[in-house]
């Protein structure tokens, strides 16, 4: 890692593994609202962003909320392909 990059709470662990999410909606009367917990399966991670599998429909835009072990982050979905059982997930950290 360069010097001046900031490390990602969420690169203490290598991929593949399970990351904890919520999506996060604005209701501009009542604030933020969170979904109840998901559960994605993370299959690549980098400085800037993350990939996971998960049967959650995610699409672009949508404001999630990531963790692991006590650490989160959030990101917003830039791209999400679905198959036949799930949905693979490009998310980028914000």
């Amino acid at each position: 890692m360069k010097p001046t990059e900031e490390a990602s709470p969420l690169q203490d662990e290598p991929p593949p593994g399970n990351i904890d999410f919520y999506v996060i909606t604005t209701d501009f009367g009542c604030g933020e609202i969170k979904s109840s917990k998901n559960t994605g399966t993370l299959v690549d991670l980098t400085g800037a962003g993350m990939g996971m599998l998960t049967r959650v429909p995610l699409k672009p835009g949508n404001i999630v909320e990531l963790g692991r072990e006590g650490e989160s982050r959030l990101g917003i979905v830039m791209w999400s392909v679905e198959d036949s059982t799930q949905f693979r997930v490009q998310v980028r950290f914000v």
